[in-house]
């Protein structure tokens, strides 16, 4: 006779348990991963606006301005990282009303695109924004491309720079106070709402909410 042997497969009992098992590791394990992957969010967000600001400061040591001037000769008032939306104002979040100055990250004044001043040297009707540099030793002028590409934050939305206040504060300008703003790289951050002010009588900004920002320049009078 042979010795007696149980059929393949588990029983009723062994599956039910095996699942409430999996069930339970899977409640332990969720939030710990999703907080990792939320904080990786930050930390690259954080990364990027750092990798922007060092790329403006070496734009500015070439150039010997801020990347504030227009292809027609105005100034700007914001720098977007939106080239893959189109420019403009594009995929820009809007501010929130407890905030002064907030929804101008969105809409105030003329704007160009960070992927134009910093890697391309040029627009869609402007071949040259900057004269580039022939001798980078010798000769101060545009030397990038400064990145090698802007991307979007990790929630979809564009970096921005109020690189308005990178102008000469002088008196009788309308301008004698930008000296008392810092130049910020900002993502709106996770609940992609711009919580930082963006207004010329709101001086030594800061990110506000969860806001993640970069100072490239801090105010010189405050």
């Amino acid at each position: 006779m042979h010795p007696f042997k149980r059929n393949d497969g588990f029983t009723l009992i062994e599956v039910i348990i095996a699942v409430a098992l999996v069930a339970i590791m899977a409640v332990a394990i969720a939030p710990p991963l999703v907080q990792n992957i939320k904080q990786g969010k930050v930390t690259r967000a954080q990364s990027d606006v750092q990798a922007i600001g060092t790329a403006i400061l070496n734009f500015y040591k070439d150039v010997g301005e801020w990347p504030f001037t227009s292809p027609t000769g105005g100034t700007l008032n914001r720098l977007v990282g939106n080239s893959s939306l189109g420019g403009g104002n594009n995929g820009i979040p809007a501010g929130t009303s407890a905030v002064t100055g907030s929804n101008r990250w969105r809409n105030y004044g003329q704007a160009g695109t960070l992927t134009d001043y910093l890697i391309r040297n040029m627009t869609a009707t402007n071949p040259t924004l900057y004269t580039a540099s022939q001798n980078p030793l010798s000769v101060p002028g545009w030397n990038g491309p400064y990145l090698s590409e802007v991307k979007l934050d990790p929630w979809g939305s564009p970096y921005l720079v109020n690189v308005r206040y990178g102008r000469p504060a002088l008196s009788g300008t309308g301008t004698e106070n930008f000296d008392m703003h810092n130049i910020l790289i900002v993502s709106a951050g996770p609940n992609k709402t711009f919580e930082t002010s963006f207004d010329d009588g709101v001086f030594d900004e800061q990110a506000g909410g969860d806001d993640i920002a970069f100072i490239v320049q801090r105010a010189s009078r405050f």
